[in-house]
């Protein structure tokens, strides 16, 4: 991803520290890294609830792969997982007082752009051009 997405920007809109995807090992080898040292070529996962949603992001920035899954908190249905490969961005943006994630894709990708609004409720929102 170019740029790399800024995971200090990342964990000011999920409002707390990703999990490491191997943390859980590497505890139990007996050591534990920085996954900030080895940030963009780690995989961590966001979590988050906002009105009355779990919000999942794993990203693997330093291979261009980002999936999102959002879920009911009441009864825990999925509303949509999407396992998206070739992201050319992530960032966070902060517009008349909405908090968004923000995805970019190539150029040359059918989709542009998704957001999906944190704050102050929860949606999606994909530019998506058919005709590519």
């Amino acid at each position: 991803m170019e740029p790399v997405p800024s995971y200090e920007d990342l964990i000011w809109l999920f409002e707390e520290e990703p999990v490491h995807r191997y943390a859980a090992d590497e505890r139990a080898a007996g050591y534990e890294s920085d996954w900030r040292e080895l940030w963009p070529y780690t995989a961590v996962t966001f979590r988050t609830t906002r009105a009355g949603y779990d919000i999942e992001m794993y990203i693997e920035p330093g291979y261009d792969i980002v999936r999102l899954r959002l879920r009911t908190v009441s009864d825990g249905a999925e509303l949509f997982s999407l396992d998206l490969r070739g992201v050319r961005g992530v960032g966070v943006d902060r517009i008349h007082g909405r908090e968004l994630l923000r995805l970019d894709f190539p150029d040359d990708s059918p989709a542009s752009a998704l957001w999906l609004r944190m704050k102050p409720d929860v949606a999606l929102h994909w530019s998506y051009d058919p005709a590519s």
